[in-house]
């Protein structure tokens, strides 16, 4: 098992709970909370997991933890949907160095075409990162025309709670 894998692992082992605890426990340096807004994710999602070919979205923190996830019968189909938050924030992270690196200005999204579909991963505000699983012939095109959005609401969504908690501990 590799590190990645290793680091993966631990992640998923250490938010195995409920989310209503989940989101209720400090990630990082304990100064950044989890959104506790679950419902309103998925409901500014839910557009975008019922275009045709999609088969799952989740949303996770930079830090690679799942926030929110839309992935029917995943345990069916083999995919943790801790293992690809964490995934999707190393994706995430890695965009950012490739842009910021060829001097691109901001990443906002990366497409990994495999065999048998797709996974892109779109960057949600300064706290987060939106992945969409979708079947091979998704209409990549009208997926991005359509996850834009999504990811810029998920983003203002979770920027809000992070601003929020922030000026909550200030008040402390």
């Amino acid at each position: 098992m590799n590190e990645g894998n290793r680091r993966a692992r631990r992640i998923a082992e250490a938010i195995r709970m409920p989310l209503s605890v989940r989101t209720a426990i400090p990630i990082g340096t304990r100064r950044r909370r989890l959104v506790s807004t679950e419902r309103e994710i998925l409901d500014v999602v839910r557009p975008l997991a019922d275009l045709q070919h999609v088969t799952g979205i989740l949303v996770a923190s930079v830090d690679g933890l799942l926030i929110a996830t839309n992935i029917p019968d995943a345990q069916a189909r083999g995919i943790e949907p801790e293992t690809v938050a964490a995934m999707s924030a190393a994706q995430l992270g890695l965009g950012r160095q490739i842009s910021a690196g060829c001097a691109n200005g901001e990443f906002q999204e990366s497409v990994t075409r495999a065999a048998d579909g797709y996974v892109a991963t779109f960057a949600a505000g300064a706290h987060a990162v939106l992945t969409v699983l979708a079947e091979a012939t998704l209409n990549v095109g009208r997926l991005h025309h359509e996850a834009r959005p999504v990811a810029a609401q998920v983003g203002a969504l979770i920027d809000r709670a992070h601003a929020g908690a922030r000026a909550s501990r200030e008040r402390r």
